[in-house]
């Protein structure tokens, strides 16, 4: 039913009279004092986040840590490490300090504590036994009313993460499952500790058996998720086992308002972070935000009755769109709701996320940023772009720098700060933690024995440095984006403006790990305008625009800068025009060696062709006496497949550059093969005695049996047949339940014979100068420089193509000549291929221990031993 504004404005005013007296007494403290609970909403746009994982970030009370029932244990990451609600205000201004001006904490309601089906705990705040009640190990209801107090008294905001798809592992079921007869197949899980059903009423009426607790229908009364494809599964079965609650139950979706509204209420959240929104129908979240009702109240009206006009609330989605397509970002916005039936005001941007990983991480084509971003912003797709919130690093997938290198999240961060949207900071970023949930205190699991609290650190001061520029000066948060150039072929240049009133900010990146040709950016401001230098880094002088408004300039390897265009007009030098290519290109698609013709102006000076604008690799010009010259390009130097390309002349000495022309290639899987056969059944370790984890998906996902290697020029196809495969848990990659660590080793190249983080050498006369990391979620080049035992190495671009056959059991992993230095011929090479598990998308190796366990492999008590699962004996490329 739709409501006049004046006939909305009068329940508002009915609930704030309802809600005030309950809002005066929860602001007193104990002494008398009052507390700063309640605030008017910010300008959300302008706001910078700083997302923290309760238990991992600072531990202010040591006696809450161990509640007795084996749950805490900071030696053992599946369970609490001791963080709590004291510890996150103990470090309040270190967070001010970085720039944040609002704290977003993962659930501290009470949990499901330890799961020993699963064998892991709730430390994490996403397994609820009560949604009204903070969990023991965070603290009381007074230290959550503290922190808000702090924060507001700081002119910071508080953001609480909640979830309303699930409790925890109370109940599940095991052989099977009849939607006919639900209690065949159920299973209570009752040595769950601290309590064996939810405390808070009615989640605790979860026993199907009992025919009241059915008739409540408080649950779905189902089992996991098997096809998260499904749409019926993914809203009614449990996601992750977890119990789904049956959020169309009307009751029940009072009680869900009741209990959220209750902390807007009681401790003055700003904010929610709304976690699984996917797995809940649409009509739920409406409802959730506008209900009326006298008895629990849409979040709107709540957060309206306490002085709040815009309460921010963001849901997670998982969602992401193909490469130049909106399809994600129209399935992220309709959780928003539309005119009529408006939902959230915002939402984690999570197809921004995936491009900006392809982006800066892998070496992907810059236009699929340009394109996201002219989608986000400008496409009116999203009911506000700039409150949507951005971010590079959560609890749920392993940290953006674990599969990248510094330079390449330095330039992320600048994106992040620079566009429009609510920068988000995962807590540890600033510290360039790689482990997802590693703990900042010195005594808390992954940190040491080190407390990482560090002001002076390289990264904090960089993120410091973003904030303070974005806070200063609206244009960052608040004016217009307009693209102004991307790459269609790879990694290069990305470069747009930002404009508000009468000022404007360029900022521009090469995304490339080499120089890159920035060929004719059209900048359409007047020619020998001054582009003043603001922040970044290798790009830190003022530019001056040519002639035509055209800037053309060697971008320095993974540099970024941030200019303002001023009002001074400077005087350019005049130069001759650079030559021109003559063949035909524009359209053409070739699949053999390419013959190019062209001219030079003047034959005197140095002239090269620049192929993709990668100025490492630039061809020599060796014009006639008239300037006219001839060369050949083989095909074996573009990647396997069909790509775009672009050529122009490029002339050094003016830093002038011909016409870009654009063609393509198609470069058949073809050269020199070599196949490999493996045993069947041999995943057993180096010593013949592991096991694999017991939960019941994993099988012989890392029991290799097959490998094709194909060899053309500089290119590289490595073809992998498993004993099976799966893909359950919709990995972006296509497969799951298995990781691979391949080694190169090129002649005549020192290389190291430590394999990383896998506890082990490589094989007797093997020095790896590359290696490649691949799993359902990610896939990652590095070489050997710097690599140690702990860490791989120096992260390259661009990484490879990795594609999965779930009807053949391949998984194919294409090399372009890029990823080994562009070399004529691949002879020699030496290649080791060894399986093992990651931890899915939160990253990392599944850990070995005697007895093993559902996620845990079996067979050694040495947490030093080997992590190899299967292997191939080393493979040498000949030709």
């Amino acid at each position: 039913m739709l409501f006049s504004k004046s006939y909305k404005q009068i329940i508002l005013l009915f609930l704030a009279l309802a809600f005030s007296n309950c809002n005066s007494n929860n602001a007193q403290l104990q002494n008398g004092n009052s507390l700063n609970l309640h605030v008017p909403s910010p300008d959300w746009q302008d706001q910078i986040i700083y997302f923290v994982m309760v238990d991992r970030f600072n531990d202010g009370n040591p006696e809450n840590n161990d509640q007795g029932t084996g749950e805490y244990d900071p030696t053992d990451e599946r369970k609490f490490s001791g963080g709590d609600l004291e510890g996150i205000i103990q470090k309040l201004n270190y967070i001010k300090k970085l720039g944040a001006t609002a704290v977003w904490v993962t659930p501290p309601v009470a949990n499901q504590w330890w799961d020993p089906i699963y064998e892991y705990g709730g430390y994490h705040g996403y397994w609820a036994e009560n949604f009204k009640k903070t969990d023991a190990h965070f603290g009381t209801l007074e230290n959550y009313q503290q922190l808000s107090h702090q924060l507001h008294e700081r002119g910071m905001y508080l953001i609480q993460d909640i979830v309303l798809n699930h409790t925890g592992n109370f109940f599940e079921y095991q052989g099977g499952y009849d939607k006919d007869s639900l209690s065949k197949y159920f299973v209570l899980n009752k040595r769950t500790v601290p309590v064996t059903a939810p405390t808070q009423y009615p989640f605790n009426l979860n026993n199907v058996r009992d025919p009241a607790h059915r008739k409540a229908a408080v649950y779905n009364w189902t089992p996991a998720i098997n096809d998260y494809e499904n749409a019926h599964q993914k809203l009614y079965y449990q996601m992750a086992g977890l119990d789904d609650i049956n959020t169309e139950n009307i009751k029940i979706r009072e009680v869900l308002r009741d209990a959220y509204g209750y902390w807007i209420r009681v401790v003055g959240v700003d904010g929610f972070r709304i976690d699984t929104i996917i797995y809940v129908e649409d009509s739920f979240w409406a409802d959730f935000m506008n209900a009326v009702s006298k008895i629990a109240p849409g979040m709107n009206a709540v957060a309206n009755s306490s002085g709040r006009e815009t309460f921010l609330t963001f849901g997670e989605n998982f969602i992401k769109s193909d490469p130049m397509q909106n399809n994600g970002d129209k399935e992220v916005a309709k959780y928003q709701g539309t005119k009529e039936m408006p939902a959230l005001n915002s939402m984690l941007n999570y197809p921004l996320y995936y491009t900006i990983k392809r982006v800066f991480a892998k070496g992907m084509p810059t236009q699929y940023l340009g394109y996201r971003l002219n989608t986000a912003v400008n496409d009116s797709i999203y009911k506000d772009p700039y409150l949507m919130v951005n971010f590079l690093d959560n609890h749920d997938w392993s940290r953006f720098i674990s599969n990248s290198k510094p330079a390449a999240l330095k330039q992320a961060l600048v994106l992040l700060f620079t566009i429009p949207g609510i920068p988000a900071v995962y807590y540890g970023t600033e510290q360039l933690f790689e482990e997802s949930r590693a703990s900042m205190f010195a005594s808390g699991w992954g940190a040491d024995g080190i407390d990482h609290f560090d002001e002076h650190a390289e990264m904090f001061l960089f993120i410091q440095n973003l904030a303070e520029l974005r806070k200063n000066d609206k244009v960052f948060s608040r004016g217009d984006l307009k693209i102004l150039q991307d790459s269609e072929i790879g990694s290069g240049v990305l470069a747009y403006s930002r404009t508000l009133n009468d000022k404007t900010a360029i900022i521009i990146f090469n995304t490339a790990d080499q120089f890159i040709l920035m060929n004719k950016l059209e900048t359409q401001l007047p020619e020998g305008t001054k582009l003043e230098f603001l922040n970044g880094w290798d790009l830190n002088e003022d530019l001056i625009v040519g002639k035509n408004g055209i800037l053309t300039l060697e971008l320095p390897p993974r540099s970024a800068g941030i200019f303002y265009v001023s009002d001074k007009i400077e005087p350019i030098q005049e130069h001759k025009k650079v030559g021109a290519i003559t063949t035909p290109l524009s359209g053409k698609k070739f699949s053999k060696d390419i013959i190019l013709e062209g001219t030079v102006e003047d034959k005197n000076i140095p002239h090269f062709l620049i192929i993709n604008g990668k100025l490492k690799y630039k061809i020599e010009l060796k014009p006639d006496p008239t300037g006219n010259w001839k060369t050949s390009i083989p095909i074996s130097r573009f990647g396997f497949g069909t790509s775009n390309h672009s050529i122009s002349i490029y002339s050094p000495t003016q830093t002038l550059a011909s016409s870009i022309h654009k063609f393509s290639t198609n470069v058949a899987v073809q050269g020199n093969k070599i196949k490999i056969k493996d045993a069947a059944n041999d995943d057993s370790g180096l010593t013949n005695n592991y096991t694999k984890p017991s939960e019941e998906n994993f099988k012989g996902q890392m029991d290799i049996r097959f490998v094709e290697v194909t060899t053309f020029g500089g290119n590289l196809q490595l073809e992998l047949t498993m004993r099976d495969f799966s893909n359950v848990w919709l990995p972006p990659n296509g497969f799951d339940h298995a990781s691979f660590n391949i080694f190169f080793d090129f002649p005549n190249k020192p290389g190291q014979k430590i394999l990383p983080k896998i506890h082990t050498n490589a094989p007797k006369g093997f020095e790896w100068n590359y290696m490649f990391f691949g799993a359902g979620w990610s896939n990652s080049l590095y070489s050997s420089d710097g690599a140690t035992k702990d860490s791989y190495g120096t992260s390259i671009t661009p990484t490879p193509l990795i594609t999965a056959n779930e009807k053949t059991k391949k998984i194919t992993i294409q090399f372009p000549p890029d990823s080994f230095g562009n070399p004529n011929s691949l002879e020699g090479v030496k290649i080791y291929i060894s399986t093992w598990d990651s931890n899915g998308s939160e990253g990392g190796l599944r850990k070995i221990t005697k007895e093993g366990g559902p996620f845990e492999f079996g067979g050694s008590g040495d947490p030093n031993a080997p992590l190899i699962l299967d292997d191939i004996s080393v493979i040498t490329i000949s030709n």
